[in-house]
């Protein structure tokens, strides 16, 4: 991120990953920070009396868009600054740096076994509860010609499941060792104001170390793409795949919009054709919504966490899940049964909880669902994966995203020119329906990544 002299900066809104429950007594925007969008015609000379309206500290932009931050005294009220800036002409939209929190529902680490890839029963589920992955491998079990990128902590890029599938820029020349960004030769050898991008980026410190510092980045990848018949650990959706780390969530799993903006439009920019997004669950942002039709127009395919509280996404909207953008895929949980996955003690019978369940089912916190918002679900209770240094089980739609976003991959790569609309569609046409989703998700049922290399 560029600082400009005076150009007005754009709230950050603080994102936590989902794979845990929201804490609902944190602060709701971080004090001292707005978001603004200038009009393509604004001056500079306008854009620095903007700033001077709010008394700013500090002003910087946001890669080459219209995106500034600006940063003020914590004393002033963010409201107000606000409404002042929204009131310029020259301003497209202002907006508070709105807080998101972690939606994952830790465990204890346990033998996991990978039933959300092929489920024969075991630890008590339901065979064929699961994304029939053993089918999907006789035609395809991925490519390294496929770019996805983790939105996230970061990857654990040395991980012995995970080291042969991390994403190597052809554009920058690491001359030391190609496995270690840090061996870069200090030049921004493809011109797109990172230096030494070797092995993605962190958007939190503006370096190439893209390392996860809390797990959940490296477990989602591990769904994704641990390396297949490697005799280590687990294997992923993908045997073959190129992962992004792209790091906007900190060590506590908490990262801003600024950020998170910067991650999906360098993302795209870089080619990727399909993000996961695990993470989510707070207040509606333009701004991100900018970014994330920004990589509509790219072609990428935007995979997110439908959330954690158990709630209807149609009544109670959750970003950036509820984005109604043609390149969004919103996904719920499923657990061993094929029910709609409940995290509470008393919630592993899997009730679906629709719109006649009882209060107490309720309360029950679980995966959200919306039949008109949230487009399918995938295995995301108790899920065995990747995470640094070795392997644990956590549960969450942060684990059922990276479902979807493998299933994607082996979709790309038995047919690259698939556009993210296509996708889409192959998804939802796919699903294996079934009660407990008929009229909680718009397709009506389970991810199945057989029946969707096999419909084309």
């Amino acid at each position: 991120m560029k600082k400009g002299f005076y150009v007005i900066g754009l709230a950050i809104f603080v994102l936590i990953l989902t794979s845990a429950l929201q804490t609902p007594d944190k602060i709701a925007y971080v004090e001292g920070e707005v978001l603004v969008k200038f009009r393509p015609s604004a001056s500079a000379q306008a854009v620095s009396s903007a700033a001077s309206s709010v008394e700013a500290t500090d002003v910087s932009q946001i890669l080459n868009t219209d995106f500034r931050k600006i940063k003020f005294a914590k004393t002033r009220q963010v409201e107000s600054a606000v409404q002042t800036l929204q009131s310029l002409p020259e301003v497209e939209y202002a907006e508070p740096n709105y807080i998101y929190y972690a939606l994952n529902t830790p465990n204890d680490p346990s033998f996991g076994e990978l039933w959300g890839l092929e489920n024969t029963g075991q630890s008590g589920g339901l065979a064929g509860a699961d994304i029939s992955a053993v089918q999907a491998w006789d035609v395809t079990t991925g490519s390294d010609q496929v770019v996805v990128g983790i939105v996230d902590t970061g990857i654990d890029y040395q991980h012995e499941d995970l080291a042969a599938n991390i994403y190597k820029n052809p554009g920058e020349d690491a001359w030391a060792n190609p496995n270690d960004p840090t061996s870069g030769n200090g030049i921004d050898d493809d011109g797109n104001g990172k230096v030494d991008d070797w092995m993605g980026w962190n958007f939190i410190d503006e370096t190439n170390i893209a390392k996860d510092d809390n797990m959940h980045g490296t477990h989602v990848a591990g769904t994704v793409g641990a390396v297949g018949s490697n005799g280590k650990g687990v294997v992923g959706i993908n045997w073959k795949v190129k992962l992004v780390p792209l790091k906007f969530l900190d060590y506590e799993g908490s990262g801003t919009t600024e950020d998170a903006i910067e991650a999906i439009i360098y993302a795209a920019d870089l080619g990727a054709k399909v993000l996961n997004n695990s993470w989510g669950g707070g207040a509606y942002s333009q701004a991100l919504l900018d970014a994330i039709k920004y990589a509509n127009e790219k072609g990428v395919l935007f995979v997110v966490a439908a959330g954690n509280d158990g709630t209807n996404n149609d009544v109670t909207p959750t970003y950036p899940a509820n984005y109604n953008v043609e390149n969004v895929v919103s996904v719920a949980a499923s657990d061993r049964a094929d029910q709609r996955a409940l995290w509470g003690s008393g919630g592993d019978g899997g009730d679906d909880c629709g719109f006649n369940c009882s209060s107490a089912m309720a309360a029950t916190p679980g995966s959200n669902y919306g039949p008109k918002t949230v487009h399918l679900a995938a295995p995301g209770k108790e899920i065995y994966s990747s995470v640094p240094g070795g392997y644990r089980t956590l549960s969450g739609t942060s684990m059922a995203t990276p479902h979807v976003v493998g299933a994607v991959a082996l979709l790309l790569a038995r047919n690259p020119s698939l556009t993210a609309v296509q996708l889409k569609q192959v998804l939802m046409n796919s699903v294996d329906v079934l009660p407990a989703f008929e009229k909680t998700v718009i397709s009506g049922g389970r991810l199945n990544v057989a029946a969707a290399l096999a419909s084309f």
